[in-house]
């Protein structure tokens, strides 16, 4: 992250959203109608314009059939990893869990969109300091009211403990809540992501998280490595080096050590049958990631996934 300015991949994530439901094709995976304005891009015109030069880009060290697959991919993750935790989090809530915690927000819109959620369910937003206070100007442009149920923690995950920064925050230690880590993992050494979900897996009984990985590249063919070594240079060149891949295996065991009962893996394979079949647009996630979900407590047991 350049000193000063909000992460740009936050930026990106958030374009991508948006780009999904001005262009896609029906029915949407994730309807986010605050996304454009979040990524501080002024109109549709302009973000094409955005992303034609990116695509650009991108272009000059692949073919513009590549790059169209590496954006699809794109768009396809910044949707489904949402769609994913708002479903997760909807079946957290109706076993009375009032505690939602975003790690690394970014411009994640649910408490704006989910205003109907205000009397349900306390969220936190917590996130590096600089990140945070670039989404709290946006939203002030905007104009986008903060909800009153909504709560920020700065924090930078390298150096500060998440808990010190919760407990500082509001959150109330004693109960559950349902954690969201998206788009993060990546960019942190294995000893911080590690170390945080330690501290996730110290609070109270019932508390859920899910979590956004990279696979490291020999568990892939040869276009799913290209598209990580895209992925990599893109994100390296922004000054923000990827940092951190796990073996799903090896990191379901490991997570279960940190201290979690039960874990569960979203590969892309189920993830493009359960979201993506019969799509027209070649909206697809490629291999490069997954999605894990843990729980504090309950039967001591490893699924695949539900």
């Amino acid at each position: 992250m350049e000193e000063g300015r909000p992460s740009s991949t936050a930026v990106a994530a958030a374009m991508m959203r948006a780009a999904h439901l001005l262009w896609d094709d029906e029915p949407k995976i994730l309807k986010d109608e605050l996304a454009l304005g979040l990524s501080g891009i002024g109109d549709e015109a302009a973000l094409r314009t955005t992303l034609d030069a990116m695509l650009t880009e991108m272009q000059q060290d692949s073919t513009p059939e590549f790059a169209q697959a590496v954006f699809r991919h794109f768009r396809a993750m910044a949707v489904l990893r949402s769609r994913y935790v708002e479903g997760e989090l909807a079946r957290t809530l109706s076993r009375r869990v009032t505690q939602y915690v975003i790690l690394g927000a970014g411009f994640d819109s649910f408490a704006y969109r989910r205003r109907d959620l205000a009397g349900v369910v306390q969220v936190f937003e917590v996130d590096h300091p600089v990140s945070q206070q670039g989404k709290l100007d946006r939203l002030q442009a905007l104009q986008v009211e903060l909800p009153p149920n909504l709560g920020f923690v700065a924090l930078d995950f390298e150096k500060h403990a998440l808990v010190d920064g919760l407990r500082a925050g509001g959150y109330r230690m004693e109960e559950p809540a349902f954690f969201s880590w998206l788009g993060v993992t990546q960019y942190l050494t294995e000893a911080a992501v590690y170390r945080t979900l330690q501290e996730v897996a110290s609070l109270a009984v019932g508390t859920e998280i899910v979590f956004m990985y990279m696979v490291p590249a020999a568990m892939l063919d040869d276009e799913n490595q290209r598209l990580l070594t895209v992925s990599t240079s893109s994100s390296a060149a922004r000054g923000e080096p990827w940092l951190s891949f796990f073996e799903p295996a090896r990191l379901a065991a490991r997570v279960k050590e940190l201290g979690f009962a039960e874990v569960w893996d979203l590969g892309p394979e189920e993830a493009n049958a359960r979201y993506f079949a019969g799509r027209n647009d070649g909206l697809r996630v490629a291999n490069i990631a997954h999605l894990m979900k843990a729980r504090v407590g309950g039967l001591v047991r490893t699924v695949e996934h539900r």
